[in-house]
């Protein structure tokens, strides 16, 4: 072969791996861009705690629709910092006291995983503050957003309760509670 004719061949095999560099590059750049489209944090339609919300800490489990928790900014939707019993608007979980439900251990145990003992929350209120056990009504989010009162409905640990007044999210609570009832989830599955 010519010098000329190796320096062409050169060219082409070094345009060529340029080429494929580039193409590289390219095809990362955009699976980059694909991945930071993804959100993190709730799903689409999921509430994010509204603007109000306090920050708790979850001091004890009681079953899977009541924790006891302190608040951790003074007085707010909690009393001082002193613990309280809290109930969770918009669902109801099997019973575990005095008897153990179908499905009350589970309910109680899917609480615990959303919520440790010490793992802390995001609490917002509806319009009454409190039920006739004096329990304080909130609505829970874990701190990486997750929306707990939904979350149970959905995965068939609880059912939907709508008590008036406190019905800002018994439309999606009865929607959760509806898929979760036809993919025989949970309760639906287990305790018919």
């Amino acid at each position: 072969m010519s010098p000329l004719g190796r320096r062409r061949a050169r060219r082409r095999v070094l345009l060529a791996s340029s080429l494929a560099g580039a193409l590289t590059i390219v095809v990362l750049v955009l699976v980059l861009v694909l991945l930071s489209d993804q959100t993190v944090g709730p799903a689409p339609g999921v509430p994010s705690p509204p603007a109000q919300s306090e920050l708790v800490e979850i001091v004890s489990v009681t079953d899977g629709d009541t924790v006891r928790a302190r608040s951790l900014v003074g007085d707010g939707v909690l009393s001082g910092v002193r613990d309280e019993p809290v109930r969770l608007i918009g669902i109801d979980t099997p019973e575990v006291r005095p008897d153990v439900e179908c499905g009350g251990a589970e309910a109680t145990r899917a609480l615990e995983d959303l919520l440790p003992v010490g793992s802390r929350a995001w609490a917002s209120a509806d319009v009454e503050s409190r039920d006739r056990y004096d329990r304080v009504l909130l609505y829970l989010w874990t701190e990486d957003g997750t929306f707990v009162n939904l979350a149970l409905v959905a995965s068939g640990a609880g059912v939907a309760l709508e008590v008036e007044p406190n019905s800002r999210y018994a439309d999606l609570f009865a929607s959760a509670e509806a898929s979760a009832r036809d993919a025989d989830a949970g309760v639906w599955g287990s305790c018919r």
